[in-house]
């Protein structure tokens, strides 16, 4: 493909961007690609290029790109000209609706992005237990707070026993200290965990979980393990945290807690909430949010642009529209759809490959072994995901180079881009026959 304008757009804004760009996930080599236009499930470069996109904004973008009824539903909700400071009725009727379609949350409070969700969990947690330190999942994403940043995609070399993982820093630049007071645990190792917790349980406040890890791919928790969590985190006196960021509306109308029947203290929730506007938001029990509330609790809950009327325009669009349009089942049996087929190729190619994923969310592995935590992912071929991704997105589909990152399908996904779709993946995997790994 030629890219000669976003390779010119790339120097240019070297000179004032770092790497230019502004997530560092954004950056391919030899340059990032930049783009001037979206629509339904297609992103056109600056070059004129055309994409499928198989990322659609990390998940958050749903019903897909540029959406006339999403926008006509977002222009019904924006007519009083107030944007961000104070509340209004549409504040309160984004909160109800949000609460109805996820029963098990009592009461909630939007903020703007997944981090500051997560930031404002850990000080209530803290003023509720009377605890201070927080524990995560080995290679789990849920911010870049130097508290939850932690074994974030580690170095296996440097992350220890599997039975007590070292609390290792996700980036440079953070605080060790508080690094260090992090407790990991391994997913899907109820075992482990409960030995973990109980052990720290002096000092724990929360419990941080992403119940189905999506950040390295696709790989669900066992039932059984979400449940003792439950039971556990109940008999230590540890709040116990979803991150469903990007489980959220997603695994099913109610996110994982709905799915597993599982019932957290707290649930952040954020990308496809409002179809890729910036909100996030923070739900869970009354009891907690009372650590919060003026006059009967001590802790802050503020910023400027917490509940600003324009996102929370967007999700009550979203809401709506996800209902209406009877969203989840849609992308289930689509997502259904390409993880059946794509086994049949991997079979059909000889090739040790397999594609997990629900509810629009996906990620492929080159390995035959089951996918239980990080470590399990890890250690899947990467030159393999590293060969078929290449060929993959030399064939026009937007996607992630990372082997334990995520991808993404939404409603504007029809049949007839998955079936490109999947002619796409039977072509790529010729790509990996007979590659050994390190090679």
């Amino acid at each position: 493909m030629e890219q000669t304008k976003s390779k010119e757009l790339y120097e240019r804004a070297l000179k004032s961007v770092p790497a230019g760009v502004h997530s560092n996930s954004r950056y391919r080599s030899p340059h990032p690609i930049y783009y001037k236009n979206a629509e339904g499930a297609y992103l056109t470069d600056v070059d004129g290029n055309q994409y499928i996109d198989c990322i659609m904004g990390n998940g958050a973008v749903i019903l897909g790109h540029n959406d006339q009824d999403f926008k006509d539903r977002i222009n019904f909700y924006s007519t009083s000209g107030i944007v961000t400071g104070v509340e209004t009725e549409l504040s309160i009727k984004a909160a109800e609706k949000f609460l109805s379609l996820v029963p098990t949350a009592e009461q909630i409070r939007y903020t703007n992005t997944g981090t500051e969700a997560i930031m404002h969990a850990m000080v209530m947690s803290r003023a509720y237990t009377g605890k201070t330190d927080m524990a995560v999942i080995e290679g789990a994403y849920n911010g870049w707070h130097d508290a939850v940043y932690v074994s974030t995609w580690p170095d296996l070399q440097k992350a220890g026993d599997r039975s007590a993982p070292n609390s290792l820093p996700g980036a440079s630049g953070l605080n060790e200290d508080i690094v260090k007071r992090t407790l990991v645990i391994p997913f899907n190792d109820l075992e482990i965990a409960e030995r973990l917790l109980t052990e720290n349980k002096h000092r724990i406040a929360a419990l941080i979980i992403e119940p189905t890890m999506i950040d390295i791919g696709y790989i669900p928790a066992k039932k059984e393990y979400l449940q003792g969590l439950r039971k556990i985190c109940d008999n230590l006196n540890i709040v116990l945290v979803f991150d469903e960021l990007l489980t959220g509306f997603r695994l099913s109308p109610d996110g994982a807690q709905g799915l597993y029947g599982v019932t957290p203290d707290l649930s952040t929730f954020g990308k496809a909430i409002s179809n890729g506007y910036m909100l996030a938001a923070l739900s869970g029990k009354a009891s907690i949010f009372e650590t919060v509330t003026p006059g009967k609790g001590t802790c802050s809950f503020v910023g400027t642009y917490n509940g600003h009327q324009v996102s929370l325009a967007a999700s009550m669009a979203f809401m709506e529209l996800y209902e209406e349009k009877q969203v989840f089942s849609t992308l289930q049996s689509r997502t259904e759809k390409l993880i059946t087929e794509f086994g049949k190729l991997a079979a059909k190619n000889q090739v040790k490959a397999k594609m997990q994923g629900r509810g629009g969310h996906f990620h492929w592995y080159f390995t035959d072994q089951e996918l239980v935590d990080y470590r399990s992912a890890a250690v899947s071929d990467k030159e393999k995901y590293g060969a078929f991704i290449h060929e993959f997105a030399g064939k026009g589909v937007y996607c992630s180079p990372n082997y334990l990152l995520h991808h993404a399908i939404s409603l504007a996904h029809t049949d007839t881009i998955l079936d490109q779709l999947l002619t796409y993946m039977d072509e790529s995997l010729k790509r990996t026959v007979g590659i050994k790994a390190g090679t």
